[in-house]
């Protein structure tokens, strides 16, 4: 059911993930990220603001905090699977898993972990957190005022 607080975490959401796409830019070789990179963050912020935030918008402020931090790194996870994923497939595509498809599903979560220790700067998770507590914050506002 559409809902202002579902429809104001998927728009904030969205334009937080982009805005996180753009931080982790230059983190990646030669600051050259994925031409999907910007695009498909969005979409997963989109997806977190509207099911998991925007769901439980209307709780009150406190709990607001809980569902931030909750969403903050879901959106990391979803992106880094997402990344992860791909390179898969490309590895996949130039034949570099030569036991199967174990070797493949295993080589997703290897890869999550180079990217991770790639991403892992103070300030970038501190905007993680920070920015999921306060975007919450504003859809809490929003699922509060327009329920």
């Amino acid at each position: 059911m559409p809902t202002a607080g579902r429809l104001s975490g998927a728009v904030i959401f969205a334009l937080f993930g982009w805005y996180l796409a753009g931080l982790t830019i230059p983190f990646f070789p030669e600051a050259n990220a994925p031409t999907f990179w910007l695009p498909v963050v969005s979409f997963i912020g989109l997806v977190v603001g509207w099911r998991i935030c925007g769901s439980r918008a209307g709780q009150g402020y406190n709990p607001a905090i809980g569902v931030g931090l909750t969403c903050g790194v879901a959106i990391a996870f979803c992106a880094l699977f997402a990344l992860s994923f791909n390179q898969m497939i490309s590895n996949a595509l130039r034949n570099r898993y030569n036991d199967g498809t174990m070797e493949a599903v295993i080589d997703v979560f290897n890869q999550m972990i180079d990217y991770g220790t790639l991403f892992a700067d103070g300030t970038l998770i501190a905007t993680v957190l920070i920015g999921g507590i306060v975007c919450a914050w504003i859809t809490e506002f929003f699922g509060q005022r327009f329920p």
